[in-house]
């Protein structure tokens, strides 16, 4: 029973990084609270029996992946958003949309989407995670690390900031 509420407890931090990640105006603070997030969702894997994603969790993600990010704001040299006037239509208009398309989500995937579980325990050790990752899903490992060089490059180039200015 303890264990359950352990899982929830770090359910609902994971979720309160999340949404500090979305909702804070400092690109730094967000990065950081999304390391935190990540973290949340490791000792959740770990919970449910699977340390080897856990530990890949934390080296890839919490590790290289915000590494990376941080890199990139850091060269980018954002700074804090200054706050503008809202308007309350676009506001409410933002807020009524997203709970629209989360309360549609939630009716598709528990009308229609079904999954079923597996009889037994998830065994996620080295050797299959390599082997279903290089074989199976070589093209979308691929695609994925295009994916984050594009985007990289895509921040770069959208800040509009030339390196002679910096200089």
């Amino acid at each position: 029973m303890i264990e359950y509420a352990v899982f929830f407890f770090f359910a609902a931090v994971a979720v309160i990084f999340a949404l500090m990640v979305v909702l804070h105006r400092n690109p730094v603070v967000g990065a950081l609270a999304l390391v935190a997030s990540f973290f949340a969702l490791a000792v959740m894997y770990v919970l449910l029996e699977a340390p080897f994603l856990a530990a890949l969790q934390v080296i890839v993600y919490a590790g290289a992946i915000m590494v990376l990010f941080l890199f990139v704001i850091m060269l980018l040299n954002l700074q804090k958003q200054s706050e503008e006037p809202t308007r309350p239509l676009q506001q409410f208009l933002g807020y009524a949309g997203s709970a629209a398309f989360g309360i549609g989500l939630v009716y598709y995937l528990s009308k229609y989407a079904v999954m079923e579980l597996p009889a037994g325990p998830f065994i996620a050790d080295a050797r299959t995670v390599g082997i279903r990752l290089f074989e199976a899903y070589i093209f979308p490992f691929e695609m994925v690390s295009i994916l984050l060089l594009a985007a990289i490059v895509g921040a770069l180039l959208l800040s509009g900031v030339r390196m002679e200015e910096r200089t």
